[in-house]
């Protein structure tokens, strides 16, 4: 058994991990988690030239507002509004967003820690699953980025706590935190409808045992009757901000999760971000996200509380109820999101923390030895750095060169900036003025994996003064000599796992192979 002195250093150092890989690590996960966040909220707050997914079309909206207003939006309008005050000109930079919005959800993640040591209660044990928690991949770099999972996770989290405080005080005090659990429902719903599947066994554990604490029907209405007026109330809130953000009038009501549900009922919506195996869930997304050994405890966790379904034998409440409720939530969520055919590892992030409590209160982490931890730390320390530093790790620092570049840059100079072969750069990271892009004083391109032929046609046209070109240096060397010699390195990236190109990569040598290139242009240079 651990005991407190050295835990208390262990953790404080695994502490100091999520904050650097939180404010240092520029690895790029998805897409996500920046499309449905910060490039929404700077462009709305800062003028900043962005990009707007189909999620937050004005037709069709699947992505309420009020989640990412208030995680990253407040951030960078406290700030903004402290720079006017201080009258700087230059705006808030692109390395501070970054920071801002990184910052934000680091302190988010902490609300992880905190229901966990509500729901573990002897002190031994809630160290095993603090240490356990913090030092999992998942808290390292899906919960200290702006994913929308990640803040459905926290709402899972802080659901579960409520319910414990719910079913373990007097009934006096149930009125309280009922009223929170609604509002932490209702703001979950909005967040990711999904959170409908994780919150499901809380919903019908706490309706379960606040109607034995009433003892009738009557008295049970009267508990649980005003909470629901208070979801009601906060629903309606998220209705009118959403319907006002996108609509401009509250004529034409907005309801993002019944959006949300349309859009991805429709197989053929589906299909273009990707069709998976109904199996890839269970056998690959879980075990990459948590491990195996972590799982073979679960496993063996939900064998102790199934077999001992029913016999009381002194049993705690952790064991006695919230075990129940955390197994009927991972069969229910996994059983319908592998119904779905399109399956990405972050959807089951939420499961995280639920997963750590279960096989904590069940007793089986305390019964884990050295090679338990050790093979665990490698695990997640090598996924942490894959995702967290490496995986995409040049597109973020390119933006930030790249602002430096065109900042610096002479009045009525036109830019062109294309990126290939990398994921969609965060474009409120190159911190631009959309008058200028709209000007044509900068344009930017996004090829994506585009062929070589397109990508050559692309450098061909338009006329303008200066042309950068991001793109991987193992890319760089696959193009002929006669475009390469009219691209002159301005700045290499080190490092950029391009995981698309492998081949490529490995073609290129190490250093190459795990560089990002930003490459300039020569003006009226022949290599078509």
């Amino acid at each position: 058994m651990i005991s407190k002195r050295t835990f208390k250093w262990i953790y404080a150092g695994l502490w100091i991990l999520r904050i650097c890989f939180a404010l240092l690590g520029t690895g790029y996960i998805h897409p996500d988690e920046h499309m449905q966040n910060g490039e929404v909220t700077s462009g709305d707050l800062l003028a900043y030239h962005t990009i707007r997914t189909w999620e937050w079309s004005t037709a069709l909206p699947l992505r309420s507002i009020v989640p990412a207003f208030t995680t990253t939006g407040i951030p960078v309008w406290f700030v903004k509004f402290f720079l006017s005050k201080k009258h700087l000109t230059q705006g808030v930079q692109p390395a501070l967003l970054f920071r801002l919005e990184r910052f934000a959800f680091l302190v988010i993640s902490g609300l992880l820690d905190y229901s966990l040591m509500n729901l573990v209660s002897p002190p031994s044990d809630r160290r095993l699953g603090l240490l356990l928690l913090a030092s999992s991949h998942i808290t390292n770099t899906f919960q200290v980025r702006p994913f929308s999972n990640s803040i459905e996770a926290v709402l899972v989290a802080l659901s579960l706590a409520l319910s414990r405080k719910i079913n373990s005080v007097k009934t006096v005090e149930k009125s309280y935190f009922l009223h929170l659990l609604a509002i932490t429902f209702v703001t979950g719903i909005f967040t990711r409808p999904t959170f409908l599947i994780f919150g499901a066994p809380i919903a019908y554990q706490v309706a379960l045992r606040t109607f034995t604490c009433a003892g009738t029907a009557t008295r049970w209405l009267r508990l649980v009757v005003p909470p629901f007026f208070t979801a009601a109330v906060v629903c309606a809130a998220f209705l009118v901000a959403d319907t006002l953000y996108f609509r401009g009038t509250l004529d034409d009501l907005v309801v993002t999760p019944v959006n949300f549900l349309k859009y991805n009922f429709s197989s053929h919506n589906l299909a273009e971000h990707g069709l998976h195996p109904r199996w890839l869930h269970v056998f690959v997304n879980l075990p990459m996200l948590f491990g195996p050994w972590v799982l073979w405890l679960a496993v063996r966790a939900i064998v102790d509380c199934t077999t001992s379904f029913g016999e009381k034998n002194g049993k705690s409440f952790e064991v006695d109820i919230l075990c129940p409720t955390i197994i009927q939530m991972i069969i229910l969520s996994l059983t319908v999101l592998s119904m779905q055919p399109h399956q990405e590892p972050r959807f089951l992030v939420p499961l995280l923390l639920p997963i750590i409590v279960l096989i904590t209160n069940t007793g089986r982490l305390a019964c884990v030895g050295k090679a338990f931890w050790v093979s665990c730390s490698i695990f997640n320390l090598v996924l942490a750095v894959l995702f967290g530093i490496l995986h995409q790790g040049g597109v973020v620092p390119s933006l930030f060169h790249l602002h430096s570049v065109v900042a610096d840059a002479s009045l009525g100079t036109r830019t062109s900036i294309i990126y290939w072969k990398t994921y969609i750069p965060p474009l409120h990271f190159l911190g631009v003025d959309g008058r200028d892009v709209t000007s044509d004083i900068i344009s930017f391109t996004d090829l994506a994996g585009a062929s070589q032929d397109d990508f050559v046609a692309s450098i061909s046209a338009g006329d303008y003064n200066r042309t950068f070109i991001v793109t991987p240096v193992a890319m760089w060397s696959t193009l002929p000599p006669a475009l390469t010699n009219c691209m002159e390195l301005d700045k290499a990236i080190f490092p950029h796992l391009d995981l698309d190109h492998i081949p490529e990569s490995m073609d290129a040598g190490v250093l190459d192979g795990l560089r990002l290139g930003v490459y300039t242009l020569a003006p009226k240079c022949i290599f078509v």
